[in-house]
């Protein structure tokens, strides 16, 4: 059985990698959402934190994934300057695309408790997205002045257990410099969110050798 340290390192690889318009920070000054009793850090994988539970089962065990919660940090009071409207989007977004990502690789999506599906939860934070008219100085080479931002925690667990067996936090900003969609700051979110998607499902393909 592959080690589920291995295709979660994958996961973060892939949100770094993938990137065509952000890119991953240091995580700084954060405290997990999770209780991360009883995992370990991996400091290899820096900027992205990772807490992986030893002797966890890897993602070939599972062939059935579940989107759980994906909630907003109510520790983070910056959040209180977006739209309400604009959170409710943003979480839905996240939550397609995952699904989408998964399903368009051939993976089942769950519903329910069971041995064979990994619950997937995420808690979102630091999100920055701020007002961006008038966001592009060139025609020719988009450059924007503003760009945005978020910090993405995700736990994953067999879903007919309460136990976490990973913990993985990833700070991502949007770039100024040749970026898809200068003229948008949600679109940086967007994208960091994307990647996470596309990293998960890529580690579950290389979890089960495909």
């Amino acid at each position: 059985m592959i080690n589920l340290k291995t295709p979660f390192l994958v996961i973060t690889a892939a949100i770094v990698l993938n990137s065509c318009g952000s890119s991953s920070k240091v995580v700084k000054n954060y405290n997990p959402y999770n209780d991360i009793s009883g995992l370990t850090l991996d400091t290899k994988d820096a900027p992205t934190l990772v807490y992986i539970r030893p002797g966890a089962p890897g993602l070939d065990a599972y062939d059935t994934f579940m989107v759980g919660d994906i909630i907003l940090d109510e520790r983070d009071s910056r959040l209180i300057d977006i739209d309400t409207e604009d959170l409710v989007r943003i979480r839905t977004y996240f939550g397609e695309s995952l699904e989408k990502h998964l399903m368009e690789k051939g993976y089942e999506i769950g519903s329910g408790p069971s041995n064979q599906t990994l619950e997937m939860s995420f808690v979102l934070s630091g999100i920055k997205a701020p007002n961006a008219s008038a966001n592009v100085t060139s025609v020719i080479l988009p450059i924007a002045l503003k760009v945005g931002g978020i910090t993405v925690e995700g736990s994953f667990k067999k879903s007919n257990s309460d136990r976490t067996d990973a913990v993985v936090i990833s700070t991502s900003k949007g770039s100024r410099f040749a970026n898809a969609s200068p003229w948008s700051t949600w679109a940086d979110v967007e994208s960091a969110l994307d990647q996470w998607a596309q990293g998960i499902a890529n580690a579950v393909d290389k979890a089960h050798g495909k």
